[in-house]
């Protein structure tokens, strides 16, 4: 199903994978091609998916993946960049890096005496283009930067399509996955500033190190766990942040794929890479689907009976404050259960408020 379209008129497609079910299932939620030009990563993504189909009726545990999660996976979130990345050989082009967002236009002088210049640039790097910490360190107001955030947050109809999708699925997808290269890095939440970390970060690093772990088990490849500003750089505006910190989404990942970050051509990487790649890659994903059932399960079995308004009229997330002053309380169904309290729902609110 497409679930968003470009500024140059491609669709955004997105490939459910799960058996129906009476009951609403956790999901896991994995995109690919964010920047035009990591190819390795939609090969990845699309190895994926003829993993969990293919070998639904041979392996027990694809079996299990896929009747009990869905998932829902975006192999090239960026079209427009990818195509056109692959239209020359000339190096300005073979590694472009954003979208191809309209022209902006901006007037810039070497010195107080020198004569205005007009520079006219295109393209925003969709991976500064979300709603968490937007515009500050690690991005760009120059529409001429490889980094340059937008003109606000979510300017973009491929950042756009992933908030509305995820948003209208609010509580249901547990993970968020998506795939980069290169550096050999896998990255938890928060990537914006450096030694900054969510309250689960003891659970999300744990999880990483195993996936980690089953990653290197294959061909003996190493990644570096770790935030994002802490292993590489500070980057606002990321999607792995934003799903964390905005969408409440348990585990929250991004992957920089092969090859390590030494090496000078590493988005050109080899074809003999890409399968190795990704078998290894497909390796932490399982690690990490596991995880997220475990989690779910557990927390089906945690949950108190229903009592009284003081058992169940609670906020169950601490981003119930901001998303009800954003109106996400008449929008998305699942409030009603996250938050209650915040969005008004509990009885006796109801009553005093006439």
């Amino acid at each position: 199903m497409p679930i968003g379209t470009t500024h140059e008129g491609r669709q955004i497609p997105l490939i459910k994978v799960g058996r129906p079910s009476e009951y609403r299932k956790p999901a896991i939620w994995i995109d690919g091609g964010i920047h035009a030009r990591e190819w390795v990563s939609p090969a990845v993504v699309l190895y994926m998916i003829d993993q969990l189909v293919e070998h639904y009726d041979k392996d027990p545990q694809m079996r299990n993946f896929v009747n009990n999660l869905d998932w829902y996976i975006v192999p090239l979130l960026n079209p427009d960049g990818y195509e056109y990345s692959r239209s020359s050989t000339n190096p300005e082009i073979r590694l472009w890096r954003k979208n191809r967002s309209p022209p902006v236009c901006i007037e810039t002088r070497s010195s107080f005496f020198a004569a205005v210049q007009t520079r006219c640039c295109q393209g925003v790097d969709l991976n500064r283009n979300f709603d968490w910490d937007f515009g500050v360190e690690g991005s760009s107001t120059d529409p001429c930067s490889e980094i340059y955030q937008g003109a606000y947050a979510f300017s973009e109809p491929e950042t756009r399509a992933v908030r509305d999708f995820i948003s209208g699925r609010h509580g249901q997808v547990r993970t968020f996955l998506t795939f980069h290269s290169y550096s050999q890095i896998l990255m938890y939440p928060f990537g914006h500033q450096v030694r900054t970390y969510t309250n689960d970060v003891y659970d999300l690093r744990s999880t990483a190190l195993h996936a980690a772990s089953a990653l290197r088990s294959l061909y003996g490849t190493t990644y570096v766990v770790g935030t994002g500003a802490d292993t590489l750089y500070p980057a606002s505006g990321g999607s792995e942040d934003w799903a964390k910190g905005r969408m409440g989404v348990k585990y929250s990942y991004l992957f920089e794929l092969r090859p390590e970050e030494q090496v000078w051509d590493g988005f050109l990487l080899a074809e003999n890479q890409i399968i190795p790649t990704s078998r290894e890659t497909f390796e932490a994903v399982k690690v990490i689907a596991t995880h997220t059932l475990e989690t779910a399960q557990s927390n089906i079995r945690r949950a108190p009976p229903s009592r009284d308004f003081t058992d169940t009229c609670v906020d169950r997330n601490p981003n119930c404050g901001y998303w009800a002053r954003n109106g996400a309380c008449s929008v998305w169904p699942s409030m009603r259960e996250q938050c209650a309290r915040s969005c008004g729902f509990c009885p006796s609110m109801r009553a005093f408020r006439g």
